[in-house]
């Protein structure tokens, strides 16, 4: 009778978790394309004249692809493209003289050293000073344009009171599920609080601004000592309550090339690093570990009970747990499956099948990700080399 009710009791609590766990997802939480001017994308009046600031680093190649995309786009209204590359990078420097002729590109040239700074957002800072308009947007040669009409489709949300459009440069099918499937969950807690109040931080490298909003606040002041994660901080010292829009519509996207596993690995501990950092980290890291905690919960206790199941049988007792068990994984990974798809299919990264089983071993891969940046080198993070 003992173990009939133990049976029953346990049952019931992965009854409960096995519908609510689902909830706790950032594909549950959706976030909705945001209401923009009546004006329809690439006429004169939501076409505002805009500086796209560009940084290069021995990335000859990728310019290459991305420079004509960006000056071919379609636009009722003024933009220049800026683009800052080393100074002693002779082959990005070839690439851009093949398009010299064309009077909406400008080129700077960054110092062989700069102390206290790293070379990147002194990139950027430098293609900011030198933007001619007050709006900017900032990307790098790692996200093309996913069609002519991509920068008149970001300009719309330029619009009211907002200081800061955040766009997306999602990743293709040639880059591994986990990729995909990481970049997306990620993206979605920062769109969610990006909408809901104020932008904590992105990972996306597509970032508008405002020039004299940048300087009249000093830059990056403030994080100067970290060596990356420019995107970031970027959004989460200039972002203001209720003024960042969002530009997610397909229209509106970047593609992301495919990053090495060596360049996706280390983006990803800068990210970790700046974050410790930031402010308003504490409700991005509470709602992703309430998330991950829950079902960590739920996976744990399911397979505890198929265990204690299979210790059982040919019990009654075990049989019928072990069928509960199962029968509620599948119930719960239905309904993954019926909230994520919908989520899935918008922005077409990952199919929900792959997401569900990604599921199970994002925890673990955080962990690892987690140990690798203890056991890192600190000073790779910095630009204060002691």
């Amino acid at each position: 009778m003992i173990i009939s009710l133990y049976i029953i009791i346990y049952t019931a609590v992965l009854l409960v978790l096995a519908l609510v766990a689902p909830l706790f997802s950032p594909f549950f939480r959706k976030v909705k394309e945001e209401n923009v001017a009546s004006a329809e994308a690439g006429t004169a009046e939501c076409c505002p004249p805009v500086s796209i600031v560009l940084t290069d680093h021995d990335s000859s190649f990728h310019l290459s692809k991305v420079l004509p995309a960006l000056l071919g786009q379609q636009y009722a209204g003024e933009f220049q493209v800026i683009v800052v590359i080393d100074r002693n990078d002779s082959e990005s420097e070839d690439v851009l003289k093949l398009h010299g002729e064309d009077s909406r590109l400008y080129y700077i040239m960054l110092p062989e050293t700069s102390r206290y700074l790293s070379r990147k957002k002194l990139g950027i800072t430098l293609g900011i000073r030198a933007a001619k308009y007050d709006w900017v947007l900032v990307t790098d040669v790692h996200s093309i344009p996913s069609s002519e009409s991509w920068l008149a489709n970001m300009s719309r949300h330029c619009s009211g009171d907002a200081n800061m459009v955040l766009g997306l440069s999602l990743y293709g099918d040639d880059v591994q599920a986990y990729h995909r499937y990481e970049q997306l969950r990620t993206m979605l807690y920062h769109l969610r609080m990006a909408q809901r109040g104020r932008a904590f931080s992105t990972n996306q490298p597509v970032v508008m601004l405002r020039k004299e909003e940048f300087f009249a606040e000093n830059g990056f002041r403030g994080n100067l000592e970290f060596a990356r994660a420019e995107f970031e901080f970027l959004v989460n010292k200039f972002s203001k309550e209720g003024s960042c829009t969002l530009a997610i519509e397909p229209e509106a996207r970047m593609i992301a090339i495919k990053p090495s596993t060596k360049r996706w690995r280390m983006s990803r501990l800068y990210a970790l690093d700046a974050s410790r950092n930031m402010c308003r980290s504490l409700t991005f890291r509470l709602l992703n570990s309430m998330d991950l905690g829950v079902m960590n919960v739920y996976n744990i206790l399911t397979v505890v009970a198929i265990c204690m199941a299979l210790y059982r049988l040919p019990t009654l007792g075990g049989i019928v747990l072990l069928a509960s068990a199962v029968l509620l994984w599948i119930i719960s990974n239905v309904e993954r499956y019926i909230i994520y798809r919908p989520v899935l299919r918008y922005y077409g990264c990952v199919s929900p099948i792959m997401a569900i089983m990604q599921d199970w071993t994002i925890t673990f891969r955080n962990i690892i990700m987690r140990v690798r940046y203890v056991f890192s080198d600190k000073n790779d993070f910095i630009t204060h080399k002691l």
